[in-house]
């Protein structure tokens, strides 16, 4: 019988098990490679897209537009739909739009002949009278955001004082100018000497009963501002105390006594 050299066998099973390691090393590293890389399907939903890129000021056609699967993820919550697009074509961009992305109903302009579509659902329109110094030097424009603050006049001079009445009220119209309405005169003057806002049907109430009670004042927000001032009520003494300086700090001492 052969005598076998344990040296060589050992070199063997070494291999041996060398292999086996590397097979069970790359077999482990495959599946959690796969585990880790596993992909749920993803939701998607059917938006409108633009065929091209499309420049602000430019009007919508059908030509321009088509269907889309978009992940649900990048879908804005306005985005146009095959069930509403046929409100949008015909109007103006009032952004410019990237090709094969989702449009959004506010990057369109949408022109109406009845100003009752301007408002938005729940709300009603009213208008308030303004000048220059209640308009913001009549800068105002369909558009803007404003916040309204009521000034009461008191019996005495002391007790007058001026609180805020309604927040972030979107300016619908100045004077016979809406946005999103088509001028039928032709005309573009600018001048106004009233102011239509959207409001809830109790703020409505409220406004009207402020203007017979009180002034109104207007001011207006910064482009994109949504914030709350959290103003409040400040009267006319309030504010004489507010720039009232204090004599003095410290602590009194009383010496004596009898």
């Amino acid at each position: 019988m052969p005598k076998i050299n344990r040296n060589l066998l050992f070199l063997i099973v070494a291999i041996l098990l060398g292999v086996a390691a590397s097979l069970l090393a790359v077999r482990y590293v495959n599946k959690q490679v796969a585990a880790r890389t596993k992909t749920t399907p993803t939701e998607t939903r059917q938006v409108i897209v633009p065929t091209r890129d499309l420049e602000k000021g430019a009007t919508l056609t059908q030509d321009d537009i088509a269907t889309r699967d978009v992940p649900v993820d990048f879908v804005p919550a306005d985005a146009i739909t095959s069930e509403n697009y046929q409100s949008y074509v015909g109007q103006v961009l009032r952004t410019p739009l990237a090709h094969g992305a989702p449009i959004s109903g506010s990057a369109i302009d949408r022109v109406t002949d009845h100003f009752s579509n301007v408002i938005a659902p729940g709300d009603v329109a009213y208008t308030i009278q303004v000048d220059e110094s209640s308009s913001v030097s009549g800068l105002i424009v369909p558009g803007d955001h404003v916040d309204l603050l009521l000034l009461l006049s008191g019996d005495t001079a002391g007790h007058d004082q001026i609180r805020p009445l309604l927040g972030n009220v979107p300016v619908l119209a100045t004077g016979k100018l809406a946005r999103g309405l088509r001028r039928q005169d032709g005309t573009d003057d600018s001048s106004y000497s009233n102011i239509t806002l959207g409001l809830a049907p109790a703020d409505a109430q409220r406004l009207g009963m402020a203007m017979k009670v009180g002034e109104l004042r207007v001011m207006l927000r910064p482009a994109g501002s949504d914030q709350p001032y959290d103003l409040k009520l400040l009267s006319k003494a309030d504010l004489l105390r507010q720039g009232r300086k204090v004599r003095g700090s410290g602590i009194q001492f009383i010496i004596g006594g009898g």
